[in-house]
């Protein structure tokens, strides 16, 4: 075999492993379905074909204790038309309304005093403060809080002490969205934190050399910059809130019940798999909304004008 039939064969190998790389390259979308097919694989695997298998339950029933397939409407008429389903629903929506309006009144303060007034390294340790919760357990900060908020707990036995009391802090209204605000005041604050460390400076700067005092800023600078990231936080508090499980049943007790705790009660009244799914499609069908109308609001009136054209 001479050396110029080696050198042939080693260029016609090397041409024909770099093709597929060539088509690859050459093709702008083939590189990002590629990376992309895995986390697909995984959405439709682990989040679409339960969601499917959860909407066909709700047409099957339950004979003797046990689920059979079916095609039957009178699980969604016996859920939708049920005065505790309708009285759990207006609660939920209440209960998370009121904690998206709260983290996001008592976040916007605190992430503008992070963002603008703490010096560089104090805003890293307090951003490092915000995760730290994100990223701890829960349900330990709510048994936390039911020591403190308790007869015998901590700030009774302070207002104990002047002789104030007991209060009645664990089980009702307060307790929960002490409950509901811990678990979602630190994400809010955190994307508002996050969303003000790219507002351009320089607008700032010239609203103050044109003599805009510091409440002129915040309403004509900054809240406009700030319109998709506080429509995050609303909607992200709202989901947070609306699904929890957690709070309403340490907290409250599930009085009253949200839908949830709903959902729990209905399969443990005779396996109702397929009522408990519909509250659960339900719920899907009311939080697939509110991320709509979190999409719409976050837009400004000149993109909605441009899109309804």
């Amino acid at each position: 075999m001479t050396a110029a039939s080696v050198t042939t064969r080693a260029s016609a190998r090397r041409r024909w492993l770099e093709m597929p790389r060539a088509r690859m390259a050459g093709s702008p979308k083939v590189l990002p379905a590629v990376l992309g097919l895995p986390v697909l694989l995984w959405q439709a695997v682990f989040f679409a074909a339960p969601l499917v298998f959860l909407v066909i339950v709700t047409f099957w029933q339950v004979k003797a204790f046990r689920l059979e397939p079916a095609f039957v409407l009178d699980n969604w008429s016996r859920i939708l038309f049920s005065t505790t389903f309708q009285r759990a629903l207006v609660h939920t929506i209440a209960v998370a309304g009121t904690t998206t309006l709260l983290a996001t009144a008592f976040a916007f303060p605190a992430a503008y005093t992070i963002a603008f007034r703490l010096s560089a390294r104090a805003r890293d340790l307090a951003v490092a403060f915000l995760v730290v919760p994100v990223f701890s357990s829960y349900m330990l900060r709510i048994y936390a809080w039911q020591i403190v908020l308790s007869p015998e707990g901590i700030i009774n036995a302070v207002v104990g002490a002047v002789g104030i009391g007991p209060l009645p802090l664990l089980g009702g209204a307060v307790s929960l969205q002490v409950g509901l605000l811990t678990l979602t005041l630190p994400i809010a604050v955190l994307i508002l934190v996050f969303a003000m460390a790219g507002i351009d400076r320089t607008l700032i700067e010239a609203a103050e050399n044109l003599g805009c005092r510091r409440a002129r800023v915040i309403a004509h600078v900054i809240l406009p910059s700030l319109r998709p990231a506080i429509a995050l936080t609303a909607t992200t508090s709202f989901l947070l809130a609306f699904g929890d499980y957690i709070s309403p049943l340490f907290m409250t007790g599930s009085k009253p019940p949200t839908l949830s705790i709903l959902i729990v009660d209905t399969v443990k009244s005779g396996s109702q798999w397929p009522r408990a799914s519909v509250i659960g499609v339900s719920m899907l069908l009311m939080l697939a909304l509110v991320l709509g109308l979190g999409q719409w609001l976050s837009r400004g009136r000149a993109a909605r004008k441009e899109a309804a054209r």
